[in-house]
C-alpha cells in the first residue's frame, strides 16, 4: 500500500498559507515523522491525509487513486489521533468511546467487545472504563483516544503530537506500540516537534517550515544537521548534541540512544586495546 501526496497547497480560511507546494511518500510497514515547530504545518498535513480537508490544489492518492473519490472506504482505513485527545472523546462513558471506531466497521457486537477490553486492558485504564472521559484526568484521556484508534484497528494510523500528554512510561509504551504497528505492515504517520521521538521511531522523516519541506530523509541525515534544526526552532536530539560535542569530526553521528551507546562502547574499547 502506498499513499502520495504530490505538491499539496492549503490555506487557513483568513488567507495564512499553511502547505505550500508539499510532496512525500508513505508505504506499509514504515513509519514516517513530519517534525517541524507550531505553525509549520504538520496538524494541517494530517487532516488531509485523513480526508477531513480537501487540498486548495495538488493531490493524495491511495495506490494510485484519489483518496477523495474512495470516500467511507478510505475512511474505515484511515485513523488519526488528534494533539487534544478531549476534542475526539465524544461517549458518555469511556468504553462506549473507545467502542465508536470498531462499531463504524459492522463488526459482530461480541467482537466489539472483545476488542474494547483488550485495547484498554493493554493500555491500563480498565479500571475507567465505566466513567466519563470529561471527569478523568488529561493523560488517561490521551489513553482513551489511542485506545479507540487501537479497536479500530485501521491500515494507517496518523498520531497528532502522540508524547505531548504521557509521562516516561508512557512514551516508552509508545515507542514500542508504534514499532508493533510498524512490524504489522501499518502505514505510520507522526507529527511532532519532539526530535526525541521522532529518533527513535522513524524509518524516514520530513522536516516542515512555515508549510514547506525543508528537508527529507533517513533520520541519520535529517536529524544530524544541527544548524538546519535550530534555525527553525526544533531541539536537535541528545544523543547528537553530546556525541557532536565529543567527537566534533566525526562523520557519523548516532541519532538512537542506544546508538550512541554503542559508538561510545567501541571507542572505550580502542582505546584500552592501544593502552
Amino acid at each position: 500500500m502506498k499513499i502520495e501526496v504530490i505538491d499539496v497547497h492549503y490555506s487557513y480560511p483568513d488567507g495564512t498559507p499553511a502547505l505550500q507546494g508539499v510532496s512525500l511518500e508513505l508505504r506499509s510497514g514504515e513509519v514516517v515523522s513530519l517534525l517541524g515547530p507550531n505553525g509549520s504545518g504538520k496538524s494541517t498535513l494530517l487532516l488531509i491525509l485523513a480526508g477531513l480537508i480537501e487540498p486548495l490544489s495538488g493531490e493524495v492518492l491511495l495506490n494510485g487513486e484519489r483518496i477523495s473519490s474512495l470516500g467511507t472506504r478510505y475512511r474505515k482505513m484511515c485513523g488519526i489521533l488528534f494533539q487534544d485527545p478531549v476534542d475526539q472523546l465524544l461517549a458518555p462513558i469511556v468504553e462506549e468511546d473507545v467502542s465508536i471506531g470498531p462499531r463504524q466497521l459492522d463488526l459482530p457486537e461480541e467482537e466489539i467487545k472483545d476488542r474494547v477490553e483488550s485495547v484498554l486492558l493493554r493500555l491500563g485504564i480498565i479500571d475507567i472504563r465505566g466513567k466519563s472521559p470529561y471527569k478523568i484526568s488529561y493523560g488517561q484521556a490521551a489513553k482513551v483516544a489511542l485506545a479507540g484508534l487501537l479497536a479500530q484497528d485501521p491500515d494507517i494510523y496518523l498520531l497528532d503530537e502522540p508524547s505531548s500528554s504521557l509521562d516516561l512510561y508512557g512514551v516508552s509504551f509508545l515507542i514500542e506500540l508504534i514499532q508493533e504497528l510498524r512490524d504489522q505492515g501499518k502505514i505510520i504517520v507522526v507529527a511532532s516537534q519532539d526530535s526525541e521521538l521522532v529518533a527513535e521511531i522513524s524509518d524516514r522523516v520530513y522536516l516542515l517550515d512555515r508549510g514547506r519541506v525543508v528537508s527529507a530523509g533517513k533520520p541519520d541525515r535529517v536529524l544530524t544537521d544541527i544548524e538546519m534544526l535550530t534555525s527553525i526552532g526544533i531541539r536537535p536530539p541528545t544523543t547528537v548534541r553530546i556525541f557532536s560535542k565529543v567527537f566534533p569530526n566525526a562523520k557519523e553521528i548516532p541519532v538512537r540512544e542506544e546508538d550512541l551507546i554503542r559508538k561510545i562502547r567501541d571507542f572505550l574499547y580502542l582505546v584500552l586495546e592501544n593502552r
